[in-house]
């Protein structure tokens, strides 16, 4: 059965990459072998100044033999990046993955949708499902397995409601956790209602993200909501615009330290994948932005 949860990062690591190329780096014509003893110990760092490129023992597999270090450090290739790093692209099947767009696609849509529906009720939800889609838009947008989420497993209700993902639905149980057990902390009192600035929305990454990614925004596939204020039971509205406190001052107000607090916990925790707020940059500066996204990097 496929799993419903996917905020957890999907793609190869390099403990899954093989030993094979890891140990074998390749030939770099005109390179004369080291002499015995040469290659760094195991655990050593470059010293402060060392030249890119300088040899670096490869790191071990779980569960494989150790891997021999290199006998020779690789020449830079013309574009700048080493022989080695591109061996192991190569090997690690890299260079021919496809673009990110499909990665975000592939990371959410494996997921059951029928199943992860079902633990979403569970869990005390209050949702309507979308039906589901099965391939991206002409965009390259869409929510593979989409719910209209009213009220989360807390008892927290989103206004405007949320229309995401299951999968990222499933992960507000523990996104919740934090917020209430923080409220209580620092407010005295639960959250009864979350205000969002936007859910799902076919669109490029915007602000400081950009440079980082290549197009689309994880609002895109229904993975990522926005907050902009949060309501206690008791007691004054938490606005992220009025009340967040950017990093080097230390908040003064109950309210600063809610959202600092909660900003800190999920990022720590990884109740989310991505939380970035008024200290991120700019475009952030009304709101807190949770995703359950892949790293960029995968």
């Amino acid at each position: 059965m496929s799993s419903v949860l996917s905020c957890s990062h999907g793609g190869a690591t390099l403990a899954e990459l093989g030993a094979a190329a890891l140990a074998t780096p390749p030939a770099v014509a005109g390179e004369t072998p080291a002499a015995a003893g040469d290659a760094p110990a195991a655990g050593d760092a470059p010293a402060a100044g060392d030249a890119p490129g300088a040899a670096i023992g490869a790191p071990a597999l779980a569960g494989a033999a150790p891997a021999a270090l290199p006998t020779a450090p690789p020449t830079a290739s013309p574009a700048g990046a080493g022989s080695w790093v591109e061996h192991l692209a190569e090997a690690a099947g890299l260079q021919e993955r496809p673009p990110r767009a499909q990665r975000q696609w592939n990371h959410i849509a494996a997921a059951a949708g029928a199943d992860c529906r079902d633990a979403l009720k569970r869990a005390g939800a209050r949702f309507q499902a979308i039906a589901d889609t099965e391939k991206p838009n002409k965009k390259g947008c869409g929510i593979p397995h989409g719910v209209l989420l009213t009220r989360g497993p807390t008892g927290i209700t989103y206004s405007p409601p949320l229309q995401i993902d299951c999968s990222l639905a499933l992960r507000l149980a523990d996104i919740e956790r934090v917020i209430q057990e923080e409220a209580e902390a620092h407010l005295g009192s639960p959250i009864a209602r979350i205000s969002t600035l936007g859910s799902y929305a076919c669109r490029e990454v915007r602000g400081r993200m950009r440079r980082w990614s290549e197009g689309l925004s994880e609002h895109s596939f229904g993975n990522a909501f926005d907050i902009a204020r949060f309501s206690p039971k008791r007691g004054r509205q938490v606005s992220v615009l009025r009340d967040y406190v950017l990093r080097g001052a230390e908040p003064s107000t109950r309210e600063g330290r809610f959202l600092r607090s909660i900003t800190w916990r999920l990022r720590a925790e990884g109740a989310a994948s991505r939380v970035l707020g008024p200290d991120f940059d700019a475009s952030h500066r009304d709101h807190l932005h949770v995703d359950c996204g892949t790293p960029r990097w995968y």
